[in-house]
């Protein structure tokens, strides 16, 4: 056991050295598109088109043979020393029951093409988000080492005027208060950049690889998207819904063909030695659906068809709510985005020269730091949220 996982261990590190350390988000969405999730999505559709090449063959002859020696009494079956017989027995669906298997497979090949564009779809879906928010993170982790450089600069400030006399020791253990605050802050974007990181190669299929994200918020900003009607019919999800509901209406009509009884052609040889006599016999046999005429069958397909249409229903009438929340939603964030670009940043070197100048305290200072640290961090949530948006909007599309 402990072998095997550490050669699973070098395996993981050894593609993770294969793997680049900086990736721009087309990089990332290549990568995860040869993760595991998708592989797996992509052997059940080569087992569906197995099953395809299944359903059109034809079922094989039965051959039988025999020998008979009598054993008493007298030949009152047949008169020699022994008796051969062999028959070959071949069912023949007359009632188009292959056809309609050959149908229902096709319609699970179709399903299962479209569970994998769905599958890679989601797959890049999360990839992406994973991907902006990993580039929040990295926005926000320079934020606050640069915000922990100002709050050791300020410290720089109040131990000089403590020097000279025109602070006090508060002011200086407030600084001190404030740069820990900062550093636990700082340790906080830490944790949530490598978060992010193992949730793109968990996507990948490979633990160690720890990627940093490449670019910039605003390039990932959506264009705006064109009609939600022709989004919704390109989506993946809403496909393989569909396909399923196309399979099941397939399933009708094989239940119904399946209700009739496939007969069998038999041809038969007997021959008997001591002395030679041949019979030759030519004959047909068939079930009778007395006792089970399959009804239950064709009731059972009916109603995972019936039950497949709702779900469809249901799936579509989801994706289009969601489609027109995020519309919504990425127009009131592109608001808000216009909000804070009109904000003013630059009161913190006003409260700064006010505090050198003895116009202000150092709380006041404190809080126009802090203030901007906190506009500069919105301004960077309301960029990733917008570029989210246009990634779920994508996501629903097929588009991404």
């Amino acid at each position: 056991m402990r072998r095997l996982s550490a050669l699973l261990f070098l395996l993981s590190f050894e593609a993770s050295a294969q793997l680049p350390d900086k990736v721009t988000l087309e990089e990332a969405l290549r990568i995860v598109s040869e993760g595991p999730r998708v592989a797996a999505s992509q052997r059940d559709a080569d087992a569906a088109r197995a099953d395809r090449d299944a359903a059109g063959r034809f079922a094989n002859p039965s051959l039988s043979l025999g020998r008979s020696r009598p054993s008493g009494g007298e030949r009152t079956i047949f008169d020699g020393d022994r008796q051969d017989q062999a028959s070959l027995e071949l069912p023949v669906p007359i009632f188009g029951q292959r056809s309609a298997r050959v149908q229902v497979a096709e319609r699970q090949v179709e399903r299962a093409q479209w569970q994998v564009q769905s599958t890679l779809g989601e797959t890049k879906k999360s990839a992406a988000l994973g991907f902006v928010r990993l580039l929040v993170a990295q926005e926000q982790l320079a934020l606050r080492l640069r915000a922990r450089g100002e709050i050791e600069r300020i410290r720089g400030i109040v131990s000089g005027r403590l020097e000279n006399g025109m602070a006090s020791r508060y002011d200086l253990a407030r600084a001190d208060a404030e740069l820990s605050l900062a550093s636990v802050g700082v340790q906080k974007a830490e944790a949530e950049v490598a978060e992010q990181a193992a949730a793109i190669a968990a996507l990948a299929g490979v633990g160690g690889w720890r990627p940093q994200a490449q670019g910039s918020l605003e390039s990932l900003r959506p264009t705006p998207p064109i009609d939600a009607d022709a989004l919704l019919d390109r989506s993946p999800a809403l496909q393989t819904a569909r396909a399923e509901t196309r399979a099941a209406e397939a399933r009708i009509e094989l239940a119904q063909r399946e209700r009739f009884p496939v007969p069998s052609i038999g041809v038969a040889r007997t021959w008997t030695s001591g002395p030679f006599g041949a019979a030759n016999f030519l004959g047909v046999s068939s079930e009778i659906p007395l006792l089970d005429t399959r009804r239950a069958q064709e009731d059972k397909a009916r109603a995972e068809a019936a039950g497949a249409r709702s779900r469809e229903r249901a799936i579509e009438a989801g994706l289009r709510a969601d489609l027109q929340r995020h519309l919504e939603t990425l127009r009131a964030r592109r608001a808000a985005l216009e909000r804070l670009r009109g904000g003013d940043t630059t009161f913190l070197e006003m409260a700064e020269s006010a505090y050198r100048l003895g116009r202000a305290t150092l709380f006041e200072l404190l809080d126009a730091r802090r203030t901007q640290l906190e506009a500069a961090d919105a301004r960077l949530e309301v960029l990733g949220a917008i570029a989210e948006s246009g990634i779920e909007i994508e996501a629903i599309s097929g588009s991404l």
